[in-house]
Formats: C-alpha cells, sequence, structure tokens
C-alpha cells in the first residue's frame, strides 16, 4: 500500500496525471500573465461608455463596455468612468485588455507561473520516487 492507499501503478499514474495538469496550469499562467503586462499586437483607443460592477464569488471587479475608433463595440474590465478613454489591446483569446506597466505588474504576472513551476517541480519529483519504488518493489514491478 502506498501513502494514497492503492497500488504502485495507480499512484504512478496519480502522479503523471498530476504533473501534466500542473504542466498545463504553468502555461496557462503564463500566457494570462503576459496578456496583461506585454500584450501582443497594436494598441487601440477606447472610448468608455459605461461600467458596472459584476460579482464573482468574493471578488467584484468593473466591467465597461466602450467603442474603439472604427465604432466597433468592446467590452474589457477597466476601472472606468464613462467618457474616459483608454489605451487597450485585443488579448490572444478575443477581449480587450488595458495593458498594465511597472514592476508589481511584471511580479504579479510572474508570481503564479513561478509557484505552478515549483509545485510542478515537487510533482515530479514525487512521481520519480512513486515510479522507482514500484519498480524496485521486490516480488512486483511495473509489467
Amino acid at each position: 500500500m502506498t501513502a494514497f492507499g492503492g497500488s504502485g501503478r495507480s499512484t504512478v499514474v496519480l502522479w503523471a496525471v498530476l504533473t501534466a495538469l500542473c504542466v498545463v496550469a504553468v502555461g496557462v499562467a503564463v500566457l494570462l500573465g503576459l496578456a496583461r503586462v506585454a500584450p501582443w499586437g497594436p494598441v487601440e483607443r477606447v472610448v468608455v461608455s459605461t461600467c458596472e460592477t459584476r460579482h464573482a464569488g468574493r471578488n467584484d471587479y468593473v466591467q465597461c463596455d466602450g467603442v474603439l475608433p472604427d465604432g466597433a463595440p468592446v467590452s474589457l474590465r477597466h476601472d472606468g468612468r464613462p467618457g474616459e478613454g483608454v489605451d487597450a489591446v485585443r488579448a490572444p483569446w478575443g477581449s480587450y485588455v488595458v495593458p498594465r506597466t511597472g514592476f508589481a505588474a511584471w511580479a504579479e504576472a510572474l508570481a503564479a507561473p513561478l509557484v505552478l513551476s515549483l509545485a510542478t517541480v515537487a510533482c515530479v519529483v514525487a512521481l520519480r520516487k512513486s515510479a522507482r519504488r514500484t519498480r524496485y518493489r521486490p516480488g512486483g514491478g511495473l509489467r
């Protein structure tokens, strides 16, 4: 029996799945972080028309609707007020993002991927230990 109460093989599979999920989470966190601080594409001026506070669990955020110079409507998260003009960039997933600048913005954007990378390393270490333990178990092993 292992720490999870299963056979050696099931523990190896569990750690492999957790490692794969951590790798995917690191990729998503990098993409989201970079989209906020170093967006791709041209900066466009958006004139804010309406804003409303929305609730998402414990977190509230302000969602604004605006208009691009060509008249196309856009929606973005921004603590703005009607009539205000902001610079925004189209994110890889299609919506518009107001880019953040400065050291604090970069530190925040890189903090989540760093923590998730450490979790990935921990999962890889546990996966290797679990695989070795299963492989070199007397009378057993991976087949």
